[in-house]
Order: structure tokens, then C-alpha cells, then sequence
């Protein structure tokens, strides 16, 4: 009989406490805005050179205080031009020069340095932390030229920082840096069409495709509260 009074009282306080612990937020939705950047055969190492504009959406799922994913869709402009850096092109083409818009989305994982919101069983102490990011993504722009493909595979990775000033919302400011599988990002007509693949080579290595970067600032907000629970 004791032993029985001992479990409905344990099970009352459970019941409680649950009903008076915090709530979890492990969904997000966001918006970003910032600048874009393009390195590649117009911009062979100088970042945020001829820089543009880029804004998006996001949607975060939180598995716990250190580990989120995220899928976040931008749209943005990248330019180039070959003049700023003296480059020389063959058959005698002196420069190339491009502005160029278009659509990524990205799948990536988030790793906190620190815990930061809540989890199902404790809240974090933190309320700021840096973080990292990868993942793979799915770039889209107009083609040029027959054989050209519009969307390309990319690899998304970076580093940010978030803070949260409360339990629902996020400052956070990201830098991210995608590479693509292709080498005609900045390939918009025939007055570029040199700066895919300009020297002739059999074989495009890995290096030698186009990359773009977003640095963004973003601002977000936790939905679905959900109570938690003792374990």
C-alpha cells in the first residue's frame, strides 16, 4: 500500500512539474538579407569584390540545444569583371565582365558551440553561441548555350552566431560559402562565354568551378509550443 502511495505521489509531481517547467520551440521560420559575392574566373581570390544583394526565407528544425537543421531558400546577384584584376584571356579576348541573378536552396546541419533555447528536458544557460554549417544545395539560373544545364549541385559551408533576446526570437548573423559543380555561374552571353572553362582544359577539376558566398543577417521566430515532459 505504501509502495503504492509513494508511485501516485512521484506520478502527481511528475504531472507538476511538467505543468510548470518551460515550453520547447523546436520550430523556426526566418527571414534573411544581406550581400553576395562570386569567385571564379572574374574574381580569382578577393572576397566581397563587386558585391550585391541577396534576401531569403528559412525554416530551422532544433533537435536539442546544440544540433538544428535548416532549410533556407535565397535569391541573389553576383557580378564580376576581369578588369579589376588584369587577367588575360585567349584568342585574344582582353576582359569579361557579367551581373548574374539567381535562385539556391540548401539543405544544411547546425552544430552549437554552445546550448543555446530549450530542449525536452532543460533549458540552456546560453543564450548566444557560434556555430557552424554544411550541407548540399541546388542552385538555379538561366543557361547559356545549348548543352548548358540550368540547376547545378552545390556545397554549402560557414560559420555563424545567434542570440536569442527571447524564448521566441533569433538574431543571428551567418557567412556561407557554396561551391559549385559547374563553371558558367558567370557565363550570361556570348561576350562572357570565355570565362567557362577559358584556358581549354580536358578536364575541369574541382577547384577550378564557380563559388558564391552569402553574409546575411537573419532574424527568426520559434513556433508550436510544446510542453514537456518527465523522463
Amino acid at each position: 500500500m505504501k509502495n503504492q502511495q509513494k508511485r501516485i505521489c512521484c506520478l502527481l509531481l511528475c504531472v507538476l512539474s511538467s505543468a510548470l517547467m518551460h515550453a520547447e520551440y523546436n520550430h523556426e521560420l526566418g527571414l534573411t538579407a544581406g550581400t553576395a559575392f562570386y569567385l571564379g574566373d572574374a574574381n580569382h581570390i578577393t572576397p566581397f569584390e563587386h558585391s550585391r544583394w541577396t534576401a531569403g526565407a528559412f525554416y530551422r528544425y532544433n533537435f536539442d540545444t546544440r544540433w538544428a537543421m535548416k532549410i533556407h531558400a535565397s535569391y541573389s546577384q553576383v557580378a564580376g569583371d576581369s578588369r579589376d584584376f588584369g587577367y588575360k584571356f585567349p584568342d585574344g579576348q582582353e576582359y569579361a565582365a557579367f551581373q548574374r541573378q539567381f535562385f539556391n536552396l540548401d539543405a544544411v546541419g547546425e552544430f552549437n558551440f554552445f546550448d543555446i533555447g530549450e530542449s525536452k528536458y532543460y533549458k540552456a544557460n546560453y543564450k548566444a553561441t557560434p556555430y557552424l554549417v554544411l550541407g548540399i544545395g541546388m542552385t538555379a539560373y538561366n543557361a547559356f548555350g545549348p548543352d548548358a544545364s540550368m540547376f547545378h549541385v552545390s556545397i554549402p559551408f560557414g560559420i555563424g552566431g545567434k542570440w536569442k533576446p527571447t524564448k521566441r526570437l533569433t538574431l543571428g548573423i551567418e557567412w556561407s560559402i557554396h561551391k559549385l559543380f559547374a563553371d558558367d555561374l558567370d557565363v550570361t552571353g556570348k561576350d562572357n562565354a570565355v570565362l567557362n572553362n577559358p584556358y581549354h582544359n580536358r578536364k575541369v577539376g574541382f577547384l577550378d568551378t564557380d563559388w558564391f558566398s552569402l553574409a546575411s543577417f537573419y532574424l527568426s521566430f520559434s513556433m508550436f509550443e510544446i510542453n514537456k515532459y518527465c523522463k
